[in-house]
C-alpha cells in the first residue's frame, strides 16, 4: 500500500516538473492517442487535457468501457491502438 500512497503524494512535485518541462521544451510534437471510455466519469475531458501538453492529439471514445478500457472492451481497444500505430 505504501507505494500506492506515494504515487498520490508525488502529484504536486510531478505537476511542478511537468510545468517546467512544458515551459522549457514546449508542447509534445509526437502523435498522441487519448482514449476514454464511453461510460467514464471523465469522458472527453481527458482529450481536452492532452491538448494542453501536445500538438497532435487524437481523441477516441471506446464504447462499453469506463476506466479499465483495455479490460472492459479489449477488442475495440486493441483495434484502435493498432490503427493508431499503423498510421
Amino acid at each position: 500500500m505504501r507505494a500506492g500512497f506515494e504515487l498520490y503524494r508525488a502529484f504536486d512535485q510531478d505537476a511542478q516538473e511537468n510545468r517546467s518541462a512544458l515551459e522549457r521544451n514546449g508542447k509534445l510534437k509526437i502523435p498522441i492517442l487519448s482514449i476514454f471510455g464511453a461510460i467514464s466519469n471523465t469522458g472527453s475531458g481527458v482529450v481536452e487535457m492532452m491538448h494542453e501538453v501536445g500538438e497532435d492529439i487524437t481523441g477516441l471514445e471506446i464504447p462499453r468501457a469506463a476506466h479499465w478500457i483495455a479490460e472492459e472492451n479489449p477488442e475495440k481497444f486493441g483495434a484502435a491502438l493498432q490503427q493508431f500505430l499503423d498510421r
